[in-house]
Parts: structure tokens; C-alpha cells; sequence
């Protein structure tokens, strides 16, 4: 009966394969070491060595040519990545045979008479080796320089040369990045499901096209810096590892926190991660180099580096070489977010993805995280529930972050509540209305190729304090199901140098990762009519305002500017605003219509209240709140319902607050 033969498959057959390769490449690189610890011990003989030994140079070029597939072995790989000649070469065989053979040591320790040193001296390499020189020894040489072997002086010029651990098992075959640098360092790996969006995809493959047209990186070039910039760190970094993935190689990461500070230390550091990349080979990503501080460390560092080395400025490029190349990384573009909502949600909505897109600017991992948390807090199968949570977790995103730099708002007034003229209410409805249909009309309806600012929208409220200018954002917020921060500019806008543009920044970047509206008070206070720079203060203030026009036009959510003195703003400033909705003074129909809205149905009133009385009283909507309020207070107090007498006890209050004059006859109410 024939034997069933044993069929593998192809995988299986290339890993027999591979495994093969290695086998035969790790006999041969141990027959290499093997050779040089025989030339060695022939080196240290009582014979003389000028004319017994073979060079060096012959048995190293007698294995490369042995090396009929694969790659060479690991001396001489160290000979060629570091550029080696024939004197460092031999230093470096010896160095290396006194760490693998213990007889090897002893003759050292015995021909150098240092017996407690099993490691050949420079005086011994010179006198014992026909081809070696002092200058194989010098700090600048390639073996010490690459830190390929370690010095111990001992005077009069001569050292010990050690063998560096890490080298000697390299030469054995066994590779790992060198233990003083793998603790600064983390592998710097993306989920395999994640890639770079077509968009993000552009920018990768001018980086790599502008490499390909470069100088070579190369150990002794300046080398090519690709700053990558943007707020989406998780971006950058796979922006990165695409990078190294399309050029072969590893990619590693430092903080740049983890940069030594010391001179020294940093030029260790520097020829210690450029010999291990020369070894491995892996390039090496700097991260979050975004401050003045760390800049500068990264600066001194890159200037000892070579080759290619990609580092993450933050929000902006640095500069930080001559051979920069900067490489801005933004988050996915509204419609590859959609795809990616598409892709991932269960719900039969088909405009929630394009909802979601326009709504919220998010990374591919923060969607896709968020869809599996809304998931398994609703459950699949009820779509509104589910719409409900995913929502509230995109709102979440960032608000934590944009809660350190505004005032969250809580939201619990309706267009019931908003009392103002006709065209100013229609004027705001269309405002919350082209908020909600931006998706429809900017991307299916083609708006977004015509547009190069912003797709967000802009508005200005203007009018005296109390006419509604914060309920009428509260309303917008509500009706949207967005949250709502308040700014105060004079507590953002600094007058140091740089401080403002990194806050706003921050503030602008937080709403539109959580979809957030920013209401910015008093903002005549910064956007009056320029006035003649007298100073730096006011140079460096301007300069704060600008950036935060700039801003503000190139946001994706709502910016609503609230003033009390709109005559005061500049025109030129103005014309940059979709919107500009005036809240008049409320006239007497409007404020009866206020007080008469104003009492929770739970509040106990007494018969005489008369709204109508009470709208002759020249308040704002937000005084008339005001009186409503400490008139409730005064009544609870004597425990009484609230009657007129009590609210124009209040109202006589809030108007000697307000420094209005109160006529005979204003608070008669019988």
C-alpha cells in the first residue's frame, strides 16, 4: 500500500526555506569567528607574528567570497556599515576573539603583563599587528566613535580596548536594539487595520518623492528631517510608520522629554541610536517636540544625527535643520470620515454618517471606538438609542480638554423662551438651520470645491446686556443637541509672545473634536477699531487677534461673537461674518410677553400680579429674569405667594443696580 505523501503549503515551504538560509548563513558566520579567534591565538604566539599570521583583511575577504547567497556575516557587516580599514579591522577582530576565547585573554593579559586584563592594549595591537596604527585609537576613530569598542587610559597614550557587548553579540548573530537605548525607546506600531486616508496618502508620497530627489541619507550627510505638524498626534504617528513601511525599515519613537540635557550625553546618545540604526536598520520618529524647550533640545540632537530622522513639532513646523522638510498631518477629511462611519455603523439612517462627518472632525481610531462604544451601551438593534449614545460620545471626545480653556454652558432654553422681533428669530433659525444642513449642502450639493476657508459659519450677536444674546446661543445649542462653551477673550488673548496663538489653538481645535459651539463675550473688547501701536504689548496683542480671525474663519463648527457695542467693531472685521443679529431693547408688547413667560408653573402668584403693569418697567429680558427671581426670594422669606409688591421692591432693586433713575409713579402699582 503507498504512503500518503506530506504536502505543505507554500508558507510553510518558504519558512523551510528561510530557516534553511539561516542555518547555513549561522555555520558560516561561526566558522568566520572561528577563523579570527585562530588568527588571533597565532597573533599572540611565541612565534613571530609578522611573518606566521594572516592578515586580518585576507580571512575577512576569504569569507565574503564564501558567501555565495544571503547576507554577510556579522564581522563583516561591522567592517563595512562603519567604513573599517585594515588597521581597525584587526584591532576589532582581536577585541572580539579576547571576548569569545578565554585563552585569547590570557595571552593578552601575559604579553601586556596586566594580568587582572584579558583585553589587548593599544601598544600590544601596534607592536603584535603588521597593519595596525595609533590611528585606530583616536576618540574620532571609526571603532571608538561607533562606540564598536570601549577605551580605559591608561597613560602615556596607550588604553585598553574592551569589546562592547552589544558588538560582540552582534558578531555571534543575535540582534536586539542595545539595552541603554531600548529603555528611551517604544516600537512604533499602528493597528494593522489602519491606514493613511487618500488625502493623508498625498502628503506621504510627496515626503517620500522629495527623499528620493534628495542628497542620500547616509551616515555622513546632514541629515533630512520630516517634521511632521498637525493636532492629531495618532495621525502623525501613523503617517510615520508609513513612511518607514514604504522605505523597508523600522521605525522606533522618542519622547523628546527623554532627550538628555547634558552636551555629552546627548552626543553619546546620538552615535549610540546611529550605530544600532546602522545595525538593524530602523529609523527613528521624535515625538512631541511641540514647545520652545524641547525644540531646542530636539535641535541640538538632530545636529548630531544622520540619515533620515521624522520628529513631531506639534501644531506648527520648526525648522530644525536645513535639510527640514515640513510635512503638515491632518485629520481625515470630511468625506473619508463619512466612509468610515458608513463602514462601521449598523443604523438605517443613511445620513447619520454624513451628520456625524460634518459634525465632529475625528481620527479613524476615535471613530471607530466611539461606534463600538455606542454599540454596547444601546445595543444594535435600536437605532434611535444607539444614534442617542454615539452622539453623546462624540461630544465627549475632547470636552474635557476644552473645558480647561472655556465655560460649558448648560443648555435648557427653547425658542419658547426667546422673545425678540420676527426677523431677528427667523435670522436665527436660519443660523441653527445652515448648521444642520451643511453636510447636504457643502458636500452633496458640491459647496465644499467652491469654499477655500472654513466650512464652519460665523455670527455676531450684538445688542445691551440682558436682551437674550446668551439664551438665543443656548436655544441654537439646544435645537442642534450641541454643547455650548463660553470664552472670555481677555482671559485668553496674552500679551506673551506665542501664549495666545498655542491657547487658541488648543480652544479651536478641542470644539471641533467634540462638535462644540464657542460663544466669545465682549468681543468689542478685541475687535474695536485698530488703534495706533504704541508699544510691544500692543504689537503682540494684534498679533493675538489675527490669529484668532484667522481662526475663527478657518473653523469647521459655530463661532458666535457676542458685543454690547457693535458700532465699536471694525468694519472690515464685520464683513467677515456670515451672520450679524441685532437684539433690540424689547419693547413694552415684547417685555409683557417676557413677564408672563418668566414663573415656573410651580410658582405660587398672587392675584394682582399684572404682567402688563410690570412691561412698563424699561428692563431687559435678562432684568426682567432678575426681578422675577429676588421677587420670588422676597416672598418665599415672608411666606407669601409673590405678589406686586414684592416684585416692584425687586424691580426697584435691580434699577438702582442698572444706576437708572426711578420716576415718581415708575413702581405704583395699585
Amino acid at each position: 500500500m503507498m504512503s500518503e505523501s506530506i504536502q505543505f503549503s507554500t508558507s510553510e515551504q518558504q519558512q523551510a526555506k528561510e530557516l534553511q538560509c539561516l542555518e547555513r548563513w549561522q555555520a558560516l558566520n561561526n566558522a568566520h569567528l572561528a577563523a579570527l579567534v585562530d588568527w588571533a591565538l597565532k597573533l599572540l604566539s611565541d612565534e613571530d607574528s609578522t611573518t606566521s599570521s594572516e592578515s586580518v583583511s585576507s580571512v575577512n575577504a576569504r569569507f565574503r567570497s564564501e558567501t555565495k547567497v544571503g547576507n554577510p556575516s556579522s564581522i563583516n557587516v561591522l567592517n563595512d556599515q562603519f567604513g573599517l580599514n585594515e588597521s581597525d579591522q584587526s584591532v576589532l577582530a582581536l577585541v572580539v576573539a579576547a571576548a569569545l576565547e578565554p585563552l585569547v585573554g590570557e595571552r593578552c593579559s601575559a604579553l601586556s603583563n596586566k594580568h587582572s586584563n584579558t583585553f589587548p592594549t593599544a601598544m600590544l595591537c601596534v607592536s603584535r599587528i603588521p597593519q595596525c596604527d595609533w590611528s585606530s585609537f583616536s576618540p574620532h576613530s571609526p571603532l571608538r566613535y561607533w562606540l564598536l569598542v570601549e577605551w580605559q587610559p591608561l597613560g602615556s597614550g596607550d588604553g585598553i580596548l574592551s569589546a562592547d557587548e552589544r558588538v560582540v553579540n552582534f558578531a555571534r548573530g543575535l540582534s536586539y536594539i542595545d539595552e541603554r537605548l531600548s529603555v528611551l525607546l517604544e516600537p512604533a506600531n499602528v493597528e494593522s487595520a489602519v491606514s493613511l486616508m487618500p488625502s493623508q496618502r498625498q502628503k506621504s508620497d510627496a515626503a517620500l518623492n522629495y527623499l528620493s530627489q534628495s542628497q542620500p541619507f547616509e551616515m555622513n550627510n546632514t541629515p533630512t528631517v520630516f517634521e511632521l505638524f498637525g493636532d492629531d498626534a495618532f495621525a502623525k504617528r501613523t503617517m510615520a510608520v508609513s513612511i518607514s513601511t514604504e522605505l523597508n525599515i523600522g521605525l522606533q519613537r522618542i519622547n523628546a522629554s527623554n532627550l538628555p540635557s547634558r552636551a555629552n550625553d546627548l552626543d553619546a546618545l546620538a552615535r549610540l541610536w546611529l550605530r544600532e540604526a546602522s545595525l538593524l536598520p530602523m529609523l527613528l520618529l521624535v515625538e512631541e517636540a511641540d514647545d520652545a524647550p524641547k525644540q531646542k533640545l530636539a535641535e541640538q540632537f538632530l545636529a548630531r544625527m544622520r540619515g533620515l530622522v521624522l520628529i513631531d513639532t506639534g501644531n506648527s513646523p520648526a525648522a530644525l535643520s536645513t535639510r527640514s522638510f515640513p510635512l503638515e498631518v491632518k485629520r481625515p477629511t470630511v468625506q473619508e470620515q463619512e466612509s468610515i462611519w458608513s463602514k462601521l455603523l449598523p443604523v438605517e439612517d443613511k445620513q447619520l454618517p454624513a451628520r456625524l462627518a460634518e459634525q465632529f472632525s475625528m481620527s479613524e481610531p476615535d471613530i471607530c471606538r466611539s461606534a463600538s462604544v455606542a454599540a454596547a451601551q444601546s445595543g444594535v438593534n435600536n437605532d434611535s438609542d444607539f444614534e442617542k449614545a454615539l452622539w453623546q460620545i462624540c461630544q465627549r471626545g475632547a470636552s474635557t480638554e476644552l473645558s480647561k480653556l472655556a465655560q460649558r454652558i448648560e443648555c435648557k432654553a427653547c425658542w419658547e423662551n426667546l422673545v425678540l422681533p420676527e426677523s431677528q428669530t427667523k435670522m436665527l433659525e436660519q443660523l441653527a438651520s445652515q448648521v444642520a444642513l451643511r453636510s447636504r449642502v457643502y458636500q452633496s450639493w458640491g459647496f465644499r470645491e467652491r469654499m477655500s476657508r472654513g466650512m464652519g459659519i460665523s455670527a455676531m450677536f450684538s445688542g445691551e446686556s440682558g436682551t437674550g444674546k446668551t439664551m438665543a446661543a443656548e436655544v441654537i445649542a439646544n435645537t442642534l443637541n450641541l454643547d455650548l462653551y463660553r470664552i472670555d477673550l481677555a482671559s485668553v488673548i496674552s500679551k506673551y509672545i506665542g501664549e495666545s496663538e498655542k491657547q487658541m489653538r488648543a480652544l479651536f481645535q478641542a470644539a471641533e473634536r467634540c462638535g462644540a459651539i464657542l460663544f466669545f463675550d465682549e468681543a468689542d473688547a478685541l475687535f474695536g477699531k485698530r488703534s495706533e501701536v504704541k508699544n510691544s504689548n500692543d504689537r503682540f496683542a494684534n498679533i493675538g487677534i489675527d490669529d484668532l480671525l484667522q481662526r475663527i474663519e478657518m473653523f469647521n463648527g459655530l463661532a458666535i461673537l457676542a458685543t454690547n457695542l457693535k458700532s465699536q467693531i471694525d468694519k472690515a472685521f464685520m464683513r467677515r461674518l456670515r451672520f450679524v443679529v441685532d437684539f433690540p431693547f424689547p419693547a413694552s408688547a415684547e417685555r409683557e410677553r417676557i413677564w408672563r413667560s418668566v414663573f415656573p408653573t410651580q410658582t405660587p402668584l398672587a392675584s394682582d400680579v399684572n404682567p402688563a403693569r410690570l412691561a412698563k418697567l424699561n428692563l431687559t429680558g435678562g432684568s426682567i429674569h432678575n426681578v422675577a427671581l429676588n421677587g420670588a426670594f422676597l416672598a418665599a422669606q415672608h411666606n407669601e405667594a409673590v405678589s406686586m409688591r414684592w416684585l416692584m421692591e425687586a424691580a426697584a432693586a435691580e434699577l438702582q443696580k442698572l444706576e437708572r433713575p426711578i420716576k415718581a409713579g415708575d413702581l405704583n402699582y395699585g
